[in-house]
């Protein structure tokens, strides 16, 4: 882990639908390093939290800061920019677009600072983490989708964020793939990067040094 100030920090955060409390005074803290596993039973609410602290939905209570700003308080320029510069997604559906090539869809990530010859350098750096180096371009949509969901993980190694808030990652993935997976959400985490993970995969809850059940 590396030691530093909070990168997230949560306080007394609280969603309902209808009558039915999700969860309520839900308080966390992560350190750059950090990596915490969001536990619970499908329909608990664990993809409503992660889009709450990544500013993609307003909880009805409590607060969410990242380093130090509230997340919800900000306007919505601030909020877009945020997630482009700090905050990475890797999503259950992938979120590649098929009719790109894996090469473009990494290069749509385009931090603010970043050159674009760095940047695609990290394009190719990523894309040989994932084992998809030498298939930049090929369409996204003839891969499989555990080949799918390493462009998603590769895609928050070129943006290499703050915060990466990951769902379900490893969900329906063949061995191979879940491990390259975990591989590159480790080489972000040992690169300083705080990771909140919702997963019902017992090698990721083991992988990460914190929990958090709902």
């Amino acid at each position: 882990m590396v030691i530093g100030a909070p990168v997230l920090e949560v306080d007394g955060l609280g969603f309902d639908i209808g009558p039915r409390k999700l969860w309520d005074e839900l308080s966390l803290s992560v350190r750059p390093g950090d990596a915490v596993a969001v536990l619970g039973p499908s329909g608990q609410g664990k993809s409503t939290l992660l889009r709450c602290l990544g500013g993609l939905q307003t909880p009805l209570r409590g607060a969410v800061r990242l380093r130090g700003e509230d997340v919800h308080r900000s306007v919505r320029r601030a909020r877009r920019l945020m997630r482009r510069d700090r905050v990475g997604f890797v999503v259950q559906d992938h979120a590649v677009v098929p009719q790109w090539t894996i090469e473009q869809n990494l290069g749509v990530v385009r931090p603010s600072g970043v050159p674009r010859r760095e940047r695609d350098e990290r394009v190719q750096e990523a894309a040989n983490a994932v084992g998809l180096g030498g298939r930049l371009r090929m369409r996204a949509g003839f891969l499989s989708g555990g080949e799918q969901q390493r462009v998603a993980a590769a895609r928050v190694l070129v943006q290499r964020p703050l915060l990466v808030l990951a769902d379900e990652p490893t969900a329906s993935l063949d061995e191979m793939s879940a491990a390259l997976v975990r591989d590159a959400l480790e080489q972000l985490r040992s690169a300083g990067s705080a990771i909140v993970v919702a997963t019902h995969d017992a090698t990721m809850q083991a992988w990460a040094g914190g929990r958090i059940a709902l």
